[in-house]
């Protein structure tokens, strides 16, 4: 019964975020729902000690709770959030995101749209642009090829979830908080299990570029073609009309200094992510507009303090339902499985990435049950193994239809859900599954990670 109840109470936090219900909200419904129910049927705390409780601050015994649990992640990951944030505003005020894009085009021809938006997404999330930052500064440039090459525009999300949603977030090496959370959180660096990540990366997005070039091909087949709106003719004019931008190898100078600092010091992410900001700020000077300096900071703080709120309200769900007696069970039943902790914790990392649709939701939920409950069992070896499944287990079914992301680009970019989401599903949910099992566990396994 406690099970079940617990289920249900995920089913509503899905529902509730599929209906637009903001996500604090959400999570407060479905929490409050959570402990009413426990507390009638199979007892546990009372609602208000599980809501409002912070006497875990003082007394790690203590039961967990909304509020804790929601503090707890904010304060933990705060300056990842908006340091990143910020670095991302940075790269999109100062045309430094667009000039990055305006080479590779260049090299490739504006005719080659599949591979160019594919990999000037991948290079700026994997140089530590915030895959939320790099959808804004990219869209002008995507409508302007999707335009010149004819592609039906209901294929945009897809498009960018393709370089900058897949494999630059769990890759080894990544600035992206979906690897840098179990980096921390499992003591192991980022670039953890580096060949078999590499390998499963590289092979990931092979299966990403043939699915786009199928998708592209199944389209012009149909008679589809690129209808420009007049919102899409502006911001092609907006891109049109910028002036003078940091040349190719200035614009990539602060993701390359943020990158050697995360992975060759032990300073950790959020110091490699401030000095990144600080290296921006001094290599792009000439290009910053000093009258609104502040406004621009505050701009990605204030994007990074929302996206981790979200987040964070997430979390403070999940330690609601560790407050359930039905939690126990649920903890005996996965460490009654069979076979490796690796893989259960995995499981578990998915599952709550679904729930969350959010892969770092689902890490802040999932790692810490793992670490207290699986870690223990694993070796060495395997943790730096896990840290790398768990990076790539949070970015699979993240991306089911209430993500807050895909909402954000599917309705941004014009399309809804029943034109835009198989394609762009198969691409961050379809094919990373694909990856995490038929080809990164094997990997792992083989390379003694597992």
């Amino acid at each position: 019964m406690g099970i079940f109840l617990i289920v249900l109470s995920l089913i509503l936090l899905v529902v509730l975020v599929f209906k637009n219900v903001p996500i604090f909200f959400a999570s407060l419904i479905s929490s409050i729902f959570c402990l009413l129910t426990a507390q009638l049927f199979t007892g546990g705390i009372s609602v208000i000690a599980g809501m409002t409780s912070t006497a875990r601050l003082a007394d790690s015994t203590q039961a967990s709770s909304f509020i804790f649990g929601l503090a707890n992640y904010f304060g933990n990951y705060f300056w990842m959030f908006t340091l990143g944030a910020m670095f991302g505003k940075l790269y999109e005020v100062t045309g430094a995101a667009n000039s990055i894009a305006n080479l590779i085009v260049e090299k490739l021809g504006a005719k080659a749209a599949v591979p160019a938006i594919i990999l000037v997404g991948f290079i700026l999330t994997y140089g530590g642009v915030s895959v939320f930052v790099c959808f804004f500064a990219l869209y002008p440039l995507m409508l302007s090829l999707f335009k010149e090459a004819d592609i039906s525009r209901r294929l945009i999300p897809a498009f960018y979830f393709a370089g900058a949603g897949t494999a630059t977030g769990w890759l080894p090496g990544s600035p992206q908080l979906q690897n840098t959370i179990p980096g921390d959180a499992l003591e192991v660096g980022y670039s953890a299990a580096l060949i078999p990540g590499w390998i499963a990366g590289i092979v990931e997005m092979v299966l990403v570029f043939a699915w786009i070039y199928w998708c592209v091909a199944r389209a012009k087949k149909k008679g589809e073609h690129f209808e420009v709106t007049e919102a899409d003719q502006k911001e092609i004019d907006r891109l049109n009309a910028l002036g003078k931008l940091p040349g190719f190898l200035q614009s990539i100078l602060p993701m390359i200094v943020l990158l050697v600092v995360l992975n060759f010091t032990k300073l950790g992410a959020p110091v490699s992510l401030f000095i990144g900001v600080i290296s921006a700020i001094v290599i792009f000077f000439n290009f910053i507009e000093w009258s609104k300096f502040w406004d621009t900071l505050k701009g990605g703080l204030m994007g990074g303090v929302t996206s981790l709120f979200n987040t964070a309200s997430v979390v403070g769900f999940g330690a609601v339902v560790q407050n359930t007696p039905a939690f126990g069970t649920i903890i005996n039943v996965l460490t009654g499985i069979s076979g490796s902790p690796v893989v259960v914790g995995s499981l578990a990392t998915a599952v709550m990435a679904g729930v969350c649709g959010s892969g770092t939701g689902g890490e802040g939920i999932a790692l810490p049950i793992v670490k207290e409950y699986f870690v223990p069992a694993m070796s060495a070896k395997q943790i730096q193994g896990f840290a790398r499944i768990c990076a790539l287990s949070a970015l699979t079914l993240d991306s089911l239809p209430h993500c807050g992301l895909v909402v954000t680009v599917i309705d941004y970019s014009g399309n809804n859900h029943k034109s835009s989401y198989m394609e762009a599903g198969v691409t961050n949910v379809v094919i990373p599954i694909i990856t995490l099992i038929v080809v990164l566990f094997p990997l792992c396994a083989m390379f003694g990670y597992l």
